[in-house]
């Protein structure tokens, strides 16, 4: 009886479950509202100061397509591991990049040679993000702004008037942050510029060393002011009537160079016709340096317009070879 009595009970107790399970269930699920985000505005890019020869000028922190318009500022980027994306070419007798630096810029724009000349079609159409440039475009800095953010670098010089290319070397990698990149490579070159001058020094003692360029005008007469690397960093001895610092170069009759009369002469020549003519004469040959076999002929591209770490150590390479052998 007791048994019975329960079951009422118990039937009420489950349809209440029942009831109440299928009320949950049946509660539809909404979905929260979507969280609304408002859009990103775009990260306005990193950019940095320059100081330089014209006033200051803002360029990205990291620039991607530097065009270089001098020959020595592709040597003094492509030290720190930077390659131009656009360059002018090794001269103004030249079409190419300088046979040195070529081999690093297989995908670099050719500008052709720009210095002193106001056609700068060729920099519109590269579309860089930054131009650098010598002191030489100065006269086309406004040009080349609205071009490209343009940083003008003056080559320095030392106290006494030498061409300091360290100096320009390290203002030009600020430009790409890699300043202490540039003083590395500089203590390298001047580890090696001590030991090619010790061995250059046993080798020919006090011997003297002319550097001596032959035009279709002239004969010039070429000191320490563009030649540091000779002079000073080789401390090669100079031969009489050394120029000064005062002009790039001296101008040079045929009559005064037996009172010069030089051990070795590293010889540029950009007149052949001229230094044929030369060599015919008695003057010419009663040179020291000519009747000893000593006189160097040097490339105009490496020689002449070269002035930075990878020139430099190609020339005092050049140097040993030529003076130790």
């Amino acid at each position: 009886m007791l048994l019975y009595s329960r079951q009422p009970w118990i039937a009420l107790l489950l349809c209440a479950l029942i009831i109440l399970l299928t009320a949950c269930s049946g509660v539809s699920e909404t979905a929260a509202p979507a969280a609304t985000t408002e859009p990103k505005a775009p990260a306005q890019e990193e950019s940095r100061t320059i100081q330089h020869e014209m006033g200051e000028t803002v360029i990205k922190a990291k620039p991607e397509k530097i065009a270089v318009l001098f020959p020595s500022m592709i040597d003094f980027l492509l030290s720190v591991n930077e390659t131009p994306y656009a360059a002018v070419s090794g001269g103004p007798k030249s079409k190419e990049f300088s046979w040195y630096l070529k081999d690093r810029m297989t995908n670099t724009v050719n500008l052709g040679w720009l210095v002193n000349s106001t056609n700068l079609e060729a920099v519109v159409d590269a579309q860089p993000d930054l131009i650098v440039a010598s002191d030489a475009f100065a006269k086309v800095y406004e040009q080349l702004s609205k071009i490209a953010p343009t940083v003008i670098i003056k080559p320095a010089e030392t106290k006494d008037g030498v061409k300091d290319w360290r100096q320009t070397f390290i203002k030009t990698a600020e430009i790409v942050g890699k300043e202490d990149e540039a003083k590395q490579v500089i203590a390298a070159y001047e580890q090696k510029a001590k030991d090619a001058r010790e061995k250059i020094a046993k080798a020919i003692g006090n011997e003297t060393v002319m550097f001596l360029r032959v035009t279709a005008k002239e004969l010039r007469y070429y000191g320490a002011k563009n030649f540091d690397v000779l002079y000073n960093d080789l401390g090669l001895h100079k031969p009489a009537h050394f120029p000064d610092n005062s002009a790039t170069f001296q101008p040079l009759s045929l009559e005064v160079l037996p009172e010069i009369n030089p051990d070795h002469i590293f010889l540029l020549t950009e007149s052949p016709e001229k230094l044929a003519e030369i060599q015919k004469t008695p003057l010419w040959n009663k040179l020291t340096a000519v009747q000893k076999n000593q006189v160097y002929p040097v490339d105009y591209d490496l020689w002449f317009q070269g002035f930075g770490p990878i020139a430099n150590n190609l020339i005092i390479d050049e140097a040993v070879e030529k003076l130790t052998k």
